[in-house]
């Protein structure tokens, strides 16, 4: 089984006071949402959306979509808190796929390339790669996750996978999907 794991408990600060990223819409839809709606309606077999700051809101923007929701008491102590949420959420599953909230132009199309690779190669970990630089989503196996969620440092995941010897780069002919992090992120977004 291969889940996804959407990370969508951080405060948002980058946006400013009063903006709320995990909520801004997008195509009328919260951000999260579409997000949320993207990783169901790929072949993962499930998807839970990781809750924190704000999380009754952004658990309600999700939960039509068809997503789980775990929420992450101590998400204000950093994302590695909202992997072990997520991790103890799916402890079952072979492999987990990380996905940001505030990256919503990571469509079904390439979820389901990390599923495929997932059952062609079962590699340790596999990480997008575009023409800009390696980015998210991250497909980490069951032992990887593992391994991750007992790390605490910061960057602790891409510190894991710059040490692992069997990361497969899925690549993508084109640039890296926005980040949304800041009000310009956002207005050149929607623009």
């Amino acid at each position: 089984m291969i889940a996804g794991i959407v990370l969508a408990a951080g405060r948002s600060v980058r946006m400013g006071e009063g903006s709320f990223k995990q909520l801004l819409p997008i195509g009328g839809r919260p951000m999260v949402s579409v997000v949320a709606a993207h990783a169901v309606g790929s072949q993962l077999d499930r998807v839970v959306v990781v809750t924190g700051h704000r999380g009754d809101e952004v658990g309600a923007a999700v939960r039509n979509e068809g997503a789980s929701v775990a929420h992450n008491p101590d998400y204000i102590r950093g994302n590695m808190t909202s992997f072990r949420t997520g991790y103890q959420a799916l402890p079952e599953c072979d492999a987990y796929l990380i996905l940001l909230a505030d990256m919503p132009g990571v469509t079904g199309e390439m979820i389901n390339r990390f599923v495929s690779i997932w059952h062609e190669r079962h590699p340790w970990a596999a990480v997008s790669s575009y023409w800009d630089r390696r980015g998210h989503p991250l497909l980490l196996s069951a032992a990887a996750m593992a391994e991750a969620v007992h790390r605490t440092e910061a960057r602790a995941v891409w510190r894991l996978l710059a040490e692992a010897p069997d990361v497969v780069n899925v690549e993508f002919d084109c640039s890296a999907p926005a980040d949304i992090n800041t009000p310009v992120d956002y207005r050149e977004l929607t623009k």
